[in-house]
């Protein structure tokens, strides 16, 4: 399974991300799962990049030409896919992609999955995402995304649809096990019977 990882180019300020992402690599190496990625070597990405090529596992980082340019490249990668912009780097990593998990991390980290979650609620992709909700850091985009539901701005089997833990081992099974839901088209089609 090639499993998407959208992270931080930090460290963040708690040691529990760097040595709970060595262990999420640990996990994945066990279950010969390669890891997709943004290319980098800097913070978090350099850091399960790395450890990914020590134990042996395929790991395929796709970067901006401009990015590269600025050294950001992680050159110990064999598996290294160019493109043009940020748009096109997100469509590279989901094309590639069997899964997707979102570590801590910023803007972009949560661009690229708030993108994932947009195609499965519009029928454009049955492939299953998660958000790797480490030491909570993810509650607050839960309880958004609860109050967009509750609000009746997001369906919720769409909500139900995204594997929450900060278990890679229960992220991974939720992969295996993953069902997508219906469009959002289908659901409320059914509902109003139209």
């Amino acid at each position: 399974m090639n499993i998407a990882v959208y992270c931080g180019s930090n460290f963040g300020k708690n040691e529990i991300y760097k040595n709970t992402a060595l262990k999420m690599v640990d996990y994945l190496a066990k279950e010969n799962c390669s890891i997709v990625y943004g290319g980098s070597k800097a913070g978090l990405m350099g850091v399960i990049s790395n450890h990914a090529l020590e134990k042996n596992i395929p790991v395929y980082g796709v970067i901006t030409h401009d990015l590269a340019s600025k050294e950001l490249e992680n050159e110990k990668l064999s598996n290294i896919i160019k493109v043009n912009d940020i748009r096109e780097r997100k469509a590279k990593m989901e094309e590639l992609s069997d899964a997707f998990i979102a570590f801590p991390g910023g803007c972009g980290t949560l661009e690229e999955i708030s993108e994932i979650l947009t195609s499965i609620q519009v029928g454009y992709s049955t492939k299953p995402c998660a958000f790797f909700n480490l030491n909570g850091y993810y509650d607050n985009l839960l309880s958004f995304l609860q109050n967009a539901v509750n609000e009746g701005f997001m369906l919720k089997e769409h909500l139900d649809s995204i594997i929450v833990s900060d278990d890679i081992e229960v992220i991974y099974k939720g992969f295996i096990n993953y069902e997508a839901p219906k469009s959002k088209w289908e659901i409320l089609k059914a509902l109003t019977n139209c």
